[in-house]
This record gives structure tokens, C-alpha cells and sequence, in this order.
């Protein structure tokens, strides 16, 4: 999701006459899309824009060049906000998840005035802010730039944000509540990416099973993820269609049987799984057990021949010992994926999971990551 919303943001700058460069050193914009699921990548990003702004400051103290505008686009520009500003001297334009449409016309403000600028939305009203930002009025609305990084491939939006609530994730902090997007639009767009040359489509959703889009005309109340897989699957030109990410809570037979049937479907579902421990799952706000999880990962290898079952683990969750990880460990030889990516739990402000004691020692998750790693590598070898 953060690759296709870095394609839309070079898109919306290539339309107003902006190109892009090899590097930092030659580019009069500098933009970083950011994530904030995890500690690691938001001190990576201010250590690298801290690094770019440090070298821009010293450099702009010896020319006379006009100096480049720096700013810092996505999911950690929404949690952090102001902040940004004091972590980052120096930096020119925040922008939030949900403004990221308006950002050509933040640059340009910034290039009249060189005054800094801060673009989030409200998450508890769910309304538009704009923050020491003049003369820009507008909302941020469905647009899509044809700007395309692969001739080949698309990664296609269908809906934005999450209603889960996991106690570990921001997800739903940064990027708001549920918004599926009609299916005629979505159809428009593959339509016309297949009409290029592209043939290889990604819908991408927090959870694609919930796509739900409101009620417009002659199509019915009851129009679904499943529905949409079969107004693609009928698209010409289009050969491969994949999705990322299904909830197991919401995975239905309807779901597996149509991978099964549809001929462009890949056969590739993606089922996080985060842990084998029921105590753990209730704490993390999963909403499934581990039986109704088995049952379906069962359900699914049986409905679709060579199905490529894929999951994610977090290891060191907040009062994890070592019978629950014991469990994730023998859920994981049981069920045999064909590749889990595995990650050690860090913290997220904001969310409940950061109100827990984070009891597990940094040496015990290293541990325990390093054991299922090693499972998983051996479990992955097997199935090639």
C-alpha cells in the first residue's frame, strides 16, 4: 500500500510538469513516504532526512543555490504531526495519509512563502485539518495519475483504511476508518491500465475481505469482495490478479472458491495468522481462535488445488511466555506455510497494545524470531 500511494505521489507531480531524479543531491523536492507499523522504520526515516537536511544546511550556507524543499509524506507524518518539526530542523512540508492529493499545491506554497507547512486529518473527527497552511482550500478527492512504475504490473487501491482495532496496530489511527471505493472505478481504472499493456493487477486493501461499497443503482446491498474478483476476472486484457490482505475473521468459503474458479485469480492467499496462543490472539483483538483459523487454512488448501498459503508471525507480544510461544511454534509445523514473514513486536503509541507492560526482554524476541525463522527457512525449503 505505501509503494502504490509513493506511485500516486510521483504521479501527481509528473502531471504538473515535475520529473524524477536519481537522487536527492539533483532533486528540487525531496519526499519520504513513510510507515509508521513499526519503531524501526520511523528512526530510519528521520535519521536519513536528518542526514539530507544537515548536508542541504551546510551546503546552502556556501552557494547561492535556491535551497530544495524537504518533507515528510504518510502514515508517520499523520501519528507524529508537529513533532516532525522539531525532531527535523529544517524539514518544510508535513503531510498525513489522507492529504497526500494536495501535495503538489503544498510545494508550491512552500516555494512562495518558505514558510513550514503541516497537512493531517482530524482521526477523532474524521474531517480535514489544515495546519499554518494559506490559500489552499481544496479537499483531498479521487484522482488517479496514469504515472505507472512497471509497464507491466499495477498495484490498484480498492479501499483505505481499517475498522479492525488490533492492539498492536496504528493502521486505523493513520489511515481512518474503512472507505471502499466503487467498483465501477476500480474496474474503470484496471480497464484502462489494461487498454496500456499492463496485465498484471495487485488489489491492495487492509482488508480486502470487508470490501463493502455503498449502495449506487442496480447494484445490489449485498456487492462484495467476492463480487468485485469476478467483474476483474472478466476484464480483457488483464492475465494475473492477486490481493493483499485477507482477515482471517472475514475469510469465507465464498472467498476460497472463486480463487479456485476464477482463471486470472492467482492462487496465493495471504492469512495472517500473528500467533498459535488463543490468550494471545484475545489480547491482540484478532477476533478468530486458533481452531477457526486451522479450520480455515484446512478449508482453503482443500478448495484450491497448489494454493500458496502465506502469513505474518509477531513474536514477543506483551505477556507472551513460552507455552504461547510454544503454540505459535507447533501451529506453525502444522499448518506448513509456504512463507511467513516474521517480525518482533515494538510498541506503537497510541494504540492499547502501548498501555501493556512490553515484559518480554529484547534478547527473548531475538530469540524466539531466530526460531521461527529457522523453522520457516526449513518449512519453505521442503515445499520448493
Amino acid at each position: 500500500m505505501n509503494s502504490r500511494d509513493s506511485e500516486f505521489i510521483a504521479g501527481l507531480f509528473i502531471d504538473k510538469g515535475y520529473k524524477l531524479v536519481e537522487s536527492p543531491e539533483k532533486a528540487d523536492v525531496v519526499l519520504f513516504n513513510t510507515c509508521s507499523v513499526r519503531e524501526h522504520a520511523e528512526h530510519r526515516a528521520i535519521s536519513n532526512m536528518g542526514e539530507l537536511l544537515r548536508t542541504e544546511n551546510q551546503k546552502t550556507k556556501t552557494t547561492n543555490q535556491k535551497p530544495k524543499i524537504f518533507g515528510i509524506v504518510g502514515c508517520m507524518a499523520q501519528a507524529m504531526k508537529e513533532r516532525l518539526f522539531e525532531y527535523l530542523p529544517g524539514l518544510d512540508i508535513i503531510c498525513g495519509t489522507g492529504d497526500i492529493a494536495v501535495l503538489p499545491e503544498l510545494v508550491e506554497s512552500v516555494e512562495e512563502s518558505r514558510d513550514v507547512k503541516c497537512k493531517t486529518w482530524d482521526k477523532r473527527r474524521r474531517t480535514q485539518k489544515i495546519i499554518a497552511v494559506k490559500n489552499i482550500n481544496k479537499e483531498a478527492v479521487e484522482i488517479n495519475p496514469e504515472y505507472r512504475e512497471s509497464e507491466k504490473h499495477a498495484y490498484v487501491s480498492i479501499m483505505r483504511g481499517c475498522n479492525n482495532f488490533c492492539s498492536y496496530c496504528v493502521v486505523p489511527y493513520v489511515r481512518g476508518n474503512e472507505r471502499s471505493r466503487s467498483p465501477e472505478a476500480i474496474i474503470d481504472e484496471i480497464k484502462s491500465l489494461g487498454g496500456r499493456g499492463i496485465n498484471d493487477i495487485t488489489l491492495l486493501g487492509q482488508n480486502v475481505n470487508s470490501y463493502r461499497p455503498k449502495t449506487v443503482g442496480h447494484r445490489p446491498k449485498t456487492y462484495d469482495f467476492v463480487n468485485l474478483l469476478e467483474g476483474v476476472n472478466k476484464i480483457k486484457g488483464i492475465e494475473r490478479v492477486n490481493f493483499f490482505t485477507s482477515h482471517p475473521k472475514d475469510a469465507t468459503t465464498s472467498l476460497f472458491k472463486a480463487m479456485r474458479d476464477l482463471d486470472k485469480v492467482i492462487k496465493h492467499l495471504h492469512l495472517p495468522l500473528q500467533s498459535g496462543s488463543d490468550r494471545i490472539l484475545k489480547l491482540m483483538n484478532r477476533g478468530y481462535s486458533v481452531r477457526k483459523y486451522m479450520n480455515l487454512a484446512e478449508k482453503a488448501r482443500d478448495t484450491i488445488p497448489d494454493l500458496r498459503l502465506t502469513t505474518d508471525i509477531i513474536v514477543g507480544f506483551p505477556a507472551e511466555t513460552e507455552k504461547d510461544f510454544k503454540q505459535t511454534l507447533d501451529m506453525m509445523k502444522k499448518t506448513k506455510f509456504d512463507l511467513a514473514y516474521i517480525f518482533k513486536y515494538s510498541s506503537r503509541p497510541g494504540t492499547r497494545a502501548s498501555l501493556m507492560k512490553d515484559d518480554v526482554p529484547a534478547e527473548e524476541k531475538k530469540r524466539r524470531h531466530k526460531i521461527l525463522l529457522d523453522l520457516q527457512k526449513g518449512l519453505s525449503a521442503k515445499k520448493k
